[in-house]
């Protein structure tokens, strides 16, 4: 049997200085070190959030030969400008030992970047929009490291992961069977808004202080 947990989730931004700016306002915690993905055509920071991290992700103004189809959909003009037109928590990740076909996903594809490789899987973006399920990163990609995770080696906030908060419609209830059948250890609710349009269904993410147990939320 396949194990699954949340690996690490996904903070999207039109540029990773604006992302970055915002997280540490939150935080009040400086971030580690920027990253690249030179096929991905994108950059990051993270920080360790005790058992997953949180990734700042922007696409790479310095990048000009990036692959189009990049994750997250950050390469694609209308998505950035229809969902981030400010920096948001956008997706997550999911890790496992089994990344078996699935309707879901797509074929997975294999990255390194320095010592860690992975492999991972997009959302099957064509199949979601065609079940009317639209904002279609609130939907999880999964990766299977090769590697260890980095995760031990990241800058670490004194901020530990709480709960994760999905806000729904009824277009996105694939979403709530998909993650149910997972058997998640993780706290995840489901809010359930018919009223809301597909731009305005969110992730919250619930973050507890170690030092004196303060709750802040990012989204």
């Amino acid at each position: 049997m396949a194990n699954f947990q949340i690996d690490h989730f996904v903070f999207g931004a039109n540029t990773l200085s604006e992302g970055s700016n915002t997280i540490k306002k939150i935080l009040d915690e400086d971030l580690g070190e920027i990253n690249t993905h030179e096929t991905m055509g994108t950059h990051n920071r993270v920080i360790s959030l005790g058992s997953s991290y949180l990734e700042i992700i922007a696409p790479d103004p310095q990048n000009k030969n990036a692959n189009n189809n990049t994750w997250f959909n950050l390469s694609d003009k209308i998505y950035r400008e229809k969902f981030l037109k400010i920096p948001k928590l956008i997706s997550f990740v999911i890790s496992s030992d089994d990344l078996s076909s699935s309707i879901f996903f797509e074929k997975e594809f294999f990255v390194s970047r320095n010592k860690y490789k992975w492999f991972f899987k997009k959302p099957n973006f064509e199949y979601l929009n065609k079940n009317n399920f639209t904002n279609t990163n609130l939907f999880p990609s999964l990766i299977k490291w090769q590697t260890v995770s980095p995760l031990d080696e990241m800058k670490k906030s004194s901020y530990i992961f709480e709960s994760l908060e999905i806000i729904l419609n009824k277009n996105h209830k694939l979403l709530y069977d998909f993650l149910l059948s997972l058997n998640l250890k993780e706290k995840i609710n489901f809010n359930f808004n018919d009223n809301l349009n597909d731009e305005l269904l969110s992730l919250k993410l619930a973050l507890k202080s170690s030092i004196n147990g303060k709750y802040i939320l990012i989204s």
